[in-house]
């Protein structure tokens, strides 16, 4: 899959229906897991049953804003950043018409429309959508209360560059929500900076370990806990995955 990948309309189309759509638009039949789905939204309540205050939020990788649209019901501003220009003139689209209609593949070259929505709940006025960097964030976005990477470490070509400068961005006592298959591809991520899944030395590198490796500085573990995820790709196929979500409190 070509970089290029995430600023194609099939990208923003995949998102959309990843981010937003129905039990009905992504489970053939309502056969699947039901646990899969809604990954984003999940993914932006992390930061429930954590002691901190709820003013300013970051969503880094946000795609299309789900999760972005998970926390703007409970903290005062959000920022969702994300490196495509495509997906995230998409998250703007969606989150000021509430609404969006997409084709999705059926069997083949077969597709049919589906709509789909925000959820009723949030609150899109909260919720600032620009293009960045996540490896060179500008230092004026200010710090926040809660940070969330979801499935973004192994999609970055130096995802230690951007973990060693997140405490940066983080308030005292603030939460680093970090959500990750750990799937690691050299498309993606030159080996020499993969954070885990190769041996050294005759010793298996996992990157749970390398993650406390690298935010030990500046962060403690406080949690972890196992979020599975389903990519639909067709009517009849999916692809079933479990992020491993790690929680860090800046110390």
């Amino acid at each position: 899959m070509p970089h290029n990948f995430y600023e194609s309309e099939k990208a923003v189309s995949e998102y959309l229906l990843f981010h937003y759509g129905t039990h009905s638009d992504l489970l053939f039949d309502q056969m699947g897991p039901q646990e899969a789905l809604g990954f984003a939204h999940r993914s932006g309540l992390l930061h429930e049953g954590q002691s901190i205050d709820r003013k300013r939020a970051l969503d880094l990788g946000c795609a299309v804003g789900a999760a972005s649209h998970a926390l703007s019901e409970s903290f005062s501003e959000v920022v969702g950043i994300d490196f495509s220009h495509a997906l995230i003139q998409a998250a703007n689209r969606i989150s000021s018409s509430r609404k969006a209609t997409i084709e999705i593949a059926t069997e083949g070259d077969l597709t049919r429309r589906v709509q789909v929505s925000v959820p009723y709940n949030s609150q899109p006025g909260r919720i600032t959508f620009t293009q960045g960097d996540a490896m060179n964030l500008n230092p004026e976005l200010g710090k926040f209360d809660f940070i969330l990477m979801a499935n973004l470490i192994d999609r970055l070509p130096d995802p230690k560059k951007c973990l060693q400068n997140i405490h940066s961005f983080a308030t005292e006592d603030g939460v680093l929500a970090i959500t990750s298959p750990y799937t690691w591809l050299e498309e993606y991520t030159p080996k020499s900076k993969w954070l885990g899944g190769y041996e050294q030395n005759g010793i298996p590198i996992k990157t749970v370990d390398q993650l406390e490796r690298i935010l030990a500085p500046h962060f403690e573990k406080i949690d972890s806990q196992n979020l599975p995820f389903l990519i639909r790709e067709h009517d009849r196929k999916n692809q079933y995955s479990v992020a491993h979500a790690t929680l860090w409190r800046k110390c």
